[in-house]
């Protein structure tokens, strides 16, 4: 099996960077693209012929500054069974998303400070394999209570009452993570009710 190939069974999706990575010249990534075996997504992205197209990777493909969150994080760490048709992203404060609004103009947009940008960032799945950033779930409890009057209720109640009873929740994280975004007393209530 070749570096592409052990690429693809954990991405649907590749990059001209990516591939430099793994000893890929781009010209062997246009010479499968004039094949037919690859398709090209747009400048530099590449995706299996045969591939489904994975929103998530492509929104989140060549943009290191953006992790998903809110409602996208939540369905993607499966505490929401809503698929996202509108895509909840975090930026840091002074970064110039307009590129990814102008290609994929689904999205919402959230802004946070630098310091706070990278607090609870992991890795997960999307539904097609692909892996991407999102924020861990306690990043997730803070965010939605921080916004608590514009996120839709039953979400809402839905991951708060998910976490509680998930057998993964971490609840000195999400205590430290709510201490460093100033809203520990408001977790500190919901602590106490669930």
């Amino acid at each position: 099996m070749n570096a592409l190939e052990k690429h693809f069974l954990e991405n649907n999706i590749i990059t001209n960077k990516q591939a430099e990575e793994i000893g890929i010249k781009r010209h062997i990534l246009a010479s499968l693209v004039h094949k037919g075996e690859l398709e090209r997504v747009r400048n530099g992205v590449y995706k299996k012929k045969d591939a489904i197209d994975d929103d998530f990777t492509a929104i989140s493909v060549n943009n290191e500054q953006m992790v998903f969150s809110f409602h996208t994080a939540l369905y993607l760490l499966g505490f929401s069974d809503r698929t996202p048709n509108v895509f909840h992203i975090t930026v840091p404060q002074g970064y110039n998303a307009g590129h990814i609004k102008r290609k994929f103009p689904n999205i919402k947009i959230h802004y946070v400070k630098r310091d706070f940008f990278n607090l609870g960032v992991i890795k997960t799945k999307t539904p097609l394999g692909s892996t991407v950033k999102c924020y861990n779930m306690e990043r997730c409890i803070c965010d939605i209570v921080l916004k608590r009057k514009s996120i839709d209720k039953q979400i809402f109640i839905n991951a708060l009452t998910g976490y509680f009873k998930s057998k993964e929740k971490n609840t000195r994280n999400l205590i430290k993570y709510s201490r460093i975004l100033g809203i520990e007393e408001e977790i500190r209530k919901y602590l106490e009710v669930l």
